[in-house]
């Protein structure tokens, strides 16, 4: 079983003290005992390896040991999506953490049909930090609020948004810059409306295609992470 757990608060030498969810999985799950070694991770590149030193109740404390600092990924993937049904947004969200989405958006568009409420969020913001820990993926993905389509249309940084009437994802991918942040807009299964598309071509968007067939939309997260990860990696 991986010894690996999140503390938000990382420092790079001393003590830390870990309490919440993540202590109650090593104290009362793990029963790991003073002097074990363990990996810790802040979400934000800092990893470190580390000395449980006393097992409480309620909380952890560890003596830091030596760490190591990953930079930001120079391209970083923001996805705007339409929220699917049922557990299918939580399984979206797992497999969108484990490909390295920097930012997943939940949007609330013309046709949707599901508005997920902040404990909902809340919850999946814990599910992202267990992907995290399962994937070793050191830069936590980030799980914005519910964002309106006008209000992404405003964001700085090249904007795609997908749907069948637009060029090859892939074609269009390659040619933005290799450091840089794009965002990907997914419609719900009812498909964007027209409105909606020309409000994002008036406003700079590339419209762009994930092929000849109709994906539902956790299949078209997972096919535009897919594809960017691997046009970027190395």
């Amino acid at each position: 079983m991986e010894k690996r757990f999140y503390c938000e608060k990382l420092p790079e030498q001393g003590t830390v003290l870990l309490d919440g969810p993540e202590a109650h999985h090593l104290a009362k799950v793990m029963r790991l005992p003073p002097g074990e070694t363990v990996e810790l991770f802040d979400g934000a590149g800092l990893v470190a390896e580390a000395e449980i030193v006393t097992v409480g109740k309620r909380e952890v404390t560890f003596a830091i040991r030596s760490t190591e600092r990953s930079p930001l990924p120079q391209s970083r993937l923001i996805i705007a999506t339409a929220v699917p049904k049922g557990d299918r947004f939580d399984w979206l969200v797992e497999k969108a953490t484990e490909l390295g989405v920097a930012t997943l958006i939940p949007l609330r568009t013309a046709r949707g049909v599901v508005d997920p409420r902040d404990s909902k969020l809340d919850r999946l913001r814990q599910a992202i930090i267990e992907a995290c820990k399962q994937s070793r993926r050191v830069w936590k993905m980030d799980l914005a609020p519910v964002t309106e389509v006008a209000t992404l249309l405003g964001q700085p940084g090249p904007l795609l948004v997908a749907d069948p009437s637009g060029q090859p994802f892939a074609d269009v991918r390659q040619t933005l810059p290799p450091a840089s942040t794009t965002t990907v807009a997914i419609g719900p299964e009812g498909g964007w409306t027209e409105a909606e598309i020309k409000t994002a071509r008036d406003a700079g968007a590339q419209i762009i295609s994930l092929g000849d067939t109709i994906l539902r939309i956790e299949t078209a997260v997972i096919a535009v992470a897919a594809l960017h990860r691997l046009l970027t990696i190395g």
